[in-house]
């Protein structure tokens, strides 16, 4: 994307995002590296990294990927933001439309037994959730189709 910084210059920026829903074979980090030195030789512009975590378990926090070998070492850190972090009553205060989405993941990671009722009540309650932020339709059912 094309951003424009405070000194009023243009800047090209990459911004890589993977969304993480298990822990899988635990090789997130690496993968993350892996991405970064892919995307930085192919468009040398800056690189900003997110996982987003949306996983079951609260100890699986990936932030760095590091290896040394004979006294050569290497240091990727980018940044992660775990979804069963965030609190549901924040999200629900919040107005920023992308709340919605986050409070939609945490309310499926803490509602993986729920019945087809139950689901359904818990998107008609995202739904009014969206209507008393005053969301505009398209917005409204843009992120209503998409869950």
């Amino acid at each position: 994307m094309e951003v424009f910084l405070k000194d009023g210059r243009e800047q090209f920026v990459l911004c890589h995002v993977v969304i993480q829903s298990s822990k899988g074979r635990g090789d997130l980090a690496e993968r993350m590296f892996r991405y970064f030195y892919r995307i930085w030789d192919r468009y040398k512009v800056p690189i900003t990294a997110i996982a987003i975590l949306a996983d079951e378990s609260k100890c699986y926090r990936p932030v760095v990927y590091s290896q040394e070998f004979m006294g050569t070492s290497l240091r990727y850190d980018f940044n992660s933001y775990k979804i069963l972090d965030q609190e549901e009553s924040e999200l629900r205060s919040n107005r920023n439309p992308f709340s919605v989405i986050v409070l939609t993941a945490l309310l499926a990671i803490a509602n993986k037994k729920v019945t087809d009722e139950g689901l359904k009540e818990i998107k008609h309650d995202l739904y009014d959730e969206m209507m008393k932020r005053e969301m505009d339709m398209g917005t409204r059912q843009g992120l209503y189709d998409y869950h």
